[in-house]
């Protein structure tokens, strides 16, 4: 006879991950547990149904037929505890754990791990965070809850996603080395175009870079430098070249004040406006945490909060410096 009666909540979000991942490390990191606490709960699993639920394969682990019939049941139970937890369970940040991955655009990396240090962490030390850069449309990855949030300048599109503005793009900035001719003329099309454009290229949906396409259309030719997806070495690029580089970036510009090789200088509002103007006929542009909606838990809404609220406070402190 099945020892159901000796089931957990804990155990069903272990069973759960292990079947969407196929990982015990990546179930691991989910629930912000050890990979040995994952194997201790599949050997109970399997003691409490009589099947081995998983069997472990070169790729990672593939799931029984038993435990594909189980998943549905484990899902609504998981669904009703989760439901009790939001709506009679005292959320305390100090006792709170768990391992939340968010992926941002390099540019945002420093912004989100200082929102991390200053803002999350002095409340809730026991949580664990996994920052990368992004370099792709990691979409699916948001679904189904293998990557918890991401930091991009557009909201990515999908209706299993939801995006929260943090901040306007308001001004836009010329980037280039200190002594550059270009902070000694008019910042125009006409002026810009002389010099090559270097683009800071995360995984852009533009055939050009913005400004090189811009300059185009008013019968002007500009080159393309090149482009990276990094902030460090597109910095060290416009200090050994004439290239110039586009931000809408505050916490780029903020960067630049720390370097004596580079220099800044914004956009007129008129060039801006342009610029602004056709880069929303792809996307409207702004600042976004976008997130899945598969994880309502009371923890992870509040990192969510104050993932927000620190990224647009950081945005506005940036942007006072100009």
């Amino acid at each position: 006879m099945n020892k159901v009666d000796q089931l957990n909540y804990n155990q069903l979000k272990v069973f759960i991950a292990v079947y969407e991942h196929g990982q015990s490390h990546q179930a691991a990191n989910e629930l912000g547990i050890t990979a040995s606490g994952v194997s201790r709960t599949l050997k109970i699993l399997r003691d409490i149904f009589k099947d081995s639920l998983f069997v472990r394969r070169n790729s990672g682990f593939v799931a029984t037929e038993k435990a594909h019939q189980l998943i549905p049941l484990a899902r609504d139970l998981v669904a009703d505890y989760q439901r009790l937890e939001q709506q009679h369970s005292v959320f305390t940040p100090a006792e709170s754990g768990g391992q939340y991955v968010i992926h941002a655009y390099d540019e945002f990396i420093y912004a989100v791990q200082k929102v991390i240090r200053n803002e999350i962490l002095t409340e809730a030390p026991n949580m664990k965070f996994d920052v990368r850069v992004l370099t792709r449309d990691c979409s699916s990855d948001l679904a189904n809850g293998d990557v918890d949030f991401v930091v991009v300048y557009e909201a990515f599109n999908g209706k299993h996603l939801n995006a929260e503005m943090f901040s306007a793009t308001d001004s836009l900035y010329i980037l280039a080395r200190s002594g550059h001719p270009v902070f000694e003329q008019a910042i125009s099309l006409t002026n810009l175009a002389h010099y090559p454009c270097l683009e800071i290229d995360n995984y852009d949906d533009l055939s050009n870079p913005l400004l090189v396409d811009l300059c185009r259309e008013y019968g002007l030719n500009m080159e393309v430098e090149g482009y990276t997806d990094s902030v460090a070495t597109a910095m060290r690029l416009l200090s050994e070249s004439d290239a110039i580089i586009l931000v809408c970036n505050e916490f780029t510009r903020e960067l630049v004040d720390m370097l004596p090789g580079i220099r800044w200088q914004k956009m007129p509002n008129d060039l801006a406006t342009l610029c602004r103007t056709r880069r929303r006929k792809h996307r409207d542009i702004g600042n976004y945490l976008v997130y899945g909606k598969t994880n309502q838990s009371q923890a992870y809404l509040w990192v969510k909060a104050r993932l927000i609220n620190g990224l647009a406070n950081s945005w506005r402190v940036a942007a006072a410096r100009e």
